[in-house]
């Protein structure tokens, strides 16, 4: 994978050859990069991380026991005899930039994903895509912070063709430090929302921190960006540099778009397990539709788009000129099933159940509104909501918002949690006052009350942000459903 020279190199740092073996400091060549003891294998560089909670310094020791080559420190005191190191100032900006020289070592192209909502399921509908003709190498579970995701390219196979990224954010510079470390040949922004809005403060100035995803673009690199939110194509079109290109994704907008690239979508239409539709792609003029019919088992808006930019990256990376690939494609894109906490049916014996409860925002949770409706039609239709966290002072608004988009269907009955609950039943209140809304003190309370009132041939959608604990309640409830 790299020579030591090469780790000294691109992390900047000093080798300490704390071993009598002279020649042996100098031959040493890396088989893999490790942050985990419990992990590690023969041949692989440990990295030295610190946390709140933990300082890998500790494991210097067990690293080289468990037959690490080398060590990346930034304490040269703490280095074990019999080891040769490299000292740098901070492990963690040293695992960037090897990741970042391995991203180029390996000639691959890179896709990055952020946004406020639907960036894991872009992400993995985009991964799916591009594996029907190549080899794709993926962000997996929730790996996309300044450690997870220099791990994600450092995990990546040498044969990689495609590695697929996706960024999180926490406030501002975070994108762009991840995106100086990817490079990546195309940048997605799915949408900019609500979230995080109690760190940064507005909605603009989450825009500003989506946009940092194009600091680190490659030069001709590409930004697609959701076109019918036209102040974030605006603004992509005002401020990417000379030497990128934006492509505009749209669903609901017939709107001509001044980008050298726009895929559309056509032909909208719901079925009874979610939507088809077709693609449409104008290039630099240039018209041309995607040949086979899409499917995908959900429905609204984000679910085509998160389709529409795996097209989009699908005839980038060249896997569209047969009908054949075509067809695979559109297979890959019907079969991307939801994950589980984001949308995923489970139907039991009992009844169905619908696990959204991996995050939530306003969006998200109007969008799991809409879903459950129509997956539920059949069965009476019961709703268990936490709250949204990191919402800052907008939280009694949002969670006000969210009451009466909720109120705008026909459910059944609403068990609601959270500091914000008395602000989503007023304003679900405002819509209808019909609507049967239980507060419940705290999680557990959700779960006792919905033991108390579900019964056989309900449908239940479980949806809160992720500390609120609700997808151990939707679990349980899959279980008492088979039992």
């Amino acid at each position: 994978m790299f020579t030591l020279e090469e780790v000294k190199k691109a992390t900047g740092g000093r080798q300490i050859s704390n071993t009598d073996s002279t020649v042996f400091a100098t031959s040493i060549e890396v088989k893999g990069v490790s942050t985990d003891t419990r992990t590690i294998k023969p041949g692989e560089i440990f990295i030295a991380l610190q946390g709140e909670n933990f300082d890998g310094n500790d494991y210097l020791s067990k690293a080289m026991e468990k037959g690490a080559c080398a060590l990346i420190t930034n304490d040269e005191k703490r280095i074990p005899e019999g080891s040769v190191a490299i000292v740098v100032d901070n492990t963690v900006h040293a695992l960037g930039l090897l990741a970042n020289h391995y991203r180029f070592k390996l000639g691959c192209k890179v896709i990055a994903v952020t946004g406020s909502v639907g960036k894991t399921s872009t992400r993995t509908m985009i991964a799916d895509v591009l594996r029907t003709g190549l080899k794709v190498h993926s962000t997996e579970k929730n790996n996309n912070n300044e450690i997870g995701m220099a791990q994600t390219i450092l995990s990546a196979p040498e044969d990689t063709e495609v590695i697929v990224l996706e960024m999180g954010m926490r406030g501002e510079g975070q994108i762009s430090y991840l995106t100086k470390i990817a490079r990546p040949d195309i940048a997605i922004i799915t949408n900019v929302g609500y979230s995080h809005i109690g760190i940064l403060g507005s909605k603009d100035a989450i825009l500003k921190a989506k946009m940092e995803i194009c600091d680190g673009l490659t030069d001709g690199g590409i930004i697609a960006v959701n076109s019918d939110d036209r102040n974030l194509f605006d603004r992509c079109v005002k401020e990417l540099p000379i030497n990128n290109l934006i492509a505009g994704i749209q669903v609901n907008s017939k709107a001509d778009l001044l980008c050298p690239i726009v895929i559309s979508a056509t032909d909208i239409s719901e079925t009874d397990t979610g939507m088809t539709f077709g693609a449409m792609l104008n290039r630099m003029g240039e018209i041309s539709s995607f040949s086979v019919p899409l499917n995908v088992g959900m429905y609204g808006e984000p679910a085509i788009r998160n389709a529409l930019f795996a097209i989009f990256c699908a005839y980038m990376t060249g896997i569209t000129k047969t009908l054949e690939n075509q067809k695979k494609i559109a297979e890959a894109i019907s079969n991307r099933s939801a994950m589980d906490g984001r949308g995923a049916i489970t139907e039991t014996a009992r009844y169905l159940v619908m696990n959204d409860a991996y995050n939530a925002s306003p969006e998200s949770m109007e969008n799991a509104f809409l879903n459950f409706s129509k997956k539920a039609r059949d069965h009476r239709k019961v709703l268990a909501l936490g709250g949204m966290l990191e919402l800052g002072n907008s939280a009694p608004g949002l969670h006000e918002l969210t009451g009466k988009a909720c109120a705008a269907y026909n459910f059944d009955r609403v068990f609601v949690t959270g500091e914000n609950a008395d602000d989503f039943i007023r304003g679900a209140h405002m819509v209808n006052m019909e609507l049967g809304i239980v507060k419940c003190k705290d999680t557990e309370d959700v779960r006792r009350r919905l033991e108390e009132y579900v019964r056989d041939g309900d449908a239940i959608l479980f949806k809160a942000s992720h500390s609120f604990g609700f997808e151990a309640v939707a679990e349980s409830f899959i279980e008492k459903g088979n039992a």
